[in-house]
């Protein structure tokens, strides 16, 4: 098995494998907390931020798609200017503004008030790969693996449990409530990165390719305005944003070859290092959330061919127990991926989780049977998302040690988008098939993702961890 290396410690920082590791792993986790918290507590809110601010849902919606698409670009923008220093004060800063937004949502006398708090919301989600960073240049390869495992956890297993308690609030005391919960705890989580988390090593020199790093953030700009379209605009319009993102992709790519100060030097972009590792999280993502947030979920609330359940009993069937496995099982997948290797866990993962929606197509009427192969579905996703995320970091290039976690959770946005608007295709509420249709369809995906999971390679420059 191909080895790499992990950077070393940077000077300055060794008490941190004890106790300072402990407080550095515990801020890093509440960073991850609180971008879930900004991504997910909202959606049970929509229909009450619809009916207090005298909107309509659509108008509401159009908010999250901005903090989506935002939060995508912002992830890159920042990963790539953290690597030319700063990292901590970039993770500060953006929890704080995340901040001001979530006030200014919460206390917003119009709907044009809460767009603009909802879109300044987004500059949350660029903590997630800068902690990422942060973990690869002060933790040791065991450290990592568990410190991973644990901010997987955290990024992933309050999805459903966060909803819960924003549908409670909603219900008990109005959206508002849920922002001004937001923002106390970014409050708390901003003052405990500022204290805890150290400065990490600056690798980069010379500066930042700020037209890469533009055209770079257009062509995703599109691509993700393009599948956040797909089902509501003319499939006309559809196409003309996905080409223009792609042909921004190539611009990219001429850019590139002509700068000595490359943002992503063109021959690390078509490494297996660095593609590969994009394909598998956009594809698994694409596969297995659209499976536990729309297909099994929706299904089960359809009186005429599912199970007729409410919207709380499907949660509390169907996603907190996905939930509760994340918890439970992302921190043990981190640690078993130091020893045996993150490909490997990766490609089990994926592999596995092919027959089991495969199972789920099958046996939809039994629900029963379902709630044991969403469940399972739970693990697939914990023992894939762990990986993807240490590879992400484990494999960035030296000289970029952002970036790639960067573009990586744009790739997860990417996903996700279109794993959604593909299921909402072709899950017809009208019939059972389109909802076996959809599961036969994520099927195929994450064996896609297998596929391109077995084309990850490690860096050969590199030795001492397995990869």
């Amino acid at each position: 098995m191909e080895q790499t290396s992990s950077p070393a410690l940077p000077a300055g920082l060794p008490g941190r494998r004890s106790r300072g590791t402990a407080s550095l792993v515990a801020a890093l986790v509440l960073a991850a907390v609180a971008c879930q918290l900004c991504i997910s507590m909202p959606t049970p809110a929509l229909p009450d931020i619809a009916e207090r601010l005298h909107t309509t849902t659509a108008v509401v919606g159009l908010a999250q798609a901005l903090f989506f698409l935002l939060g995508g670009l912002l992830s890159v923008i920042m990963a790539a200017c953290s690597d030319y220093g700063h990292t901590r004060k970039l993770m500060v800063v953006s929890l704080s503004l995340a901040v001001v937004g979530a006030v200014a949502a919460a206390l917003a006398p119009t709907v044009a008030v809460f767009v603009v708090g909802r879109t300044l919301q987004s500059t949350a989600t660029a903590v997630f790969p800068l902690a990422l960073r942060v973990m690869r240049q002060t933790l040791g390869p065991q450290e990592f693996g568990r410190a991973m495992g644990l901010i997987t956890a955290a990024n992933g297993g309050i999805v459903g449990l966060d909803g819960l308690l924003s549908g409670w609030l909603t219900d008990r005391y109005g959206f508002r409530a849920v922002f001004l919960v937001m923002a106390v705890f970014g409050i708390l989580t901003a003052v405990v990165l500022a204290r805890t988390v150290p400065e990490p090593e600056r690798l980069s020199t010379g500066r930042l390719d700020w037209a890469g790093l533009a055209v770079l953030s257009l062509a995703l700009a599109f691509v993700e305005l393009g599948i956040g379209m797909a089902g509501s605009a003319p499939a006309a319009g559809v196409a003309g944003t996905l080409v223009l993102g792609v042909l921004l992709f190539v611009a990219f790519w001429a850019v590139e070859r002509r700068r000595t100060d490359a943002l992503i030097p063109p021959q690390y972009l078509r490494s297996r290092q660095a593609w590969p590792v994009l394909v598998t999280s956009a594809l698994v993502t694409m596969g297995m959330l659209s499976t536990i947030n729309f297909v099994i979920p929706v299904f089960s609330q359809n009186r005429a061919f599912g199970y007729g359940l409410s919207a709380t009993a499907a949660a509390l069937l169907f996603i907190v127990p996905v939930c509760l496995v994340n918890v439970v099982v992302a921190p043990a997948v981190g640690s078993l991926a130091t020893r045996v290797g993150w490909r490997l866990v990766l490609r089990v993962s994926t592999a596995l989780t092919v027959p089991v929606l495969v199972a789920l197509a099958i046996g939809l009427h039994s629900q029963w049977l379902v709630l044991g192969l969403v469940v399972l579905v739970g693990f697939g996703l914990a023992g894939a998302m762990t990986p993807l995320n240490g590879l992400s970091a484990i494999l960035a290039s030296p000289q970029n040690p952002s970036l790639l976690p960067g573009i990586n959770s744009a790739a997860y946005g990417v996903g996700s988008s279109l794993g959604f608007a593909v299921a909402s295709r072709i899950a017809d509420p009208a019939s059972s098939d389109g909802y076996r249709h959809a599961l036969w369809t994520a099927a195929a995906v994450i064996a896609l993702a297998f596929v391109t999971a077995m084309l990850i390679k490690a860096r050969p420059d590199a030795s001492g961890e397995r990869i």
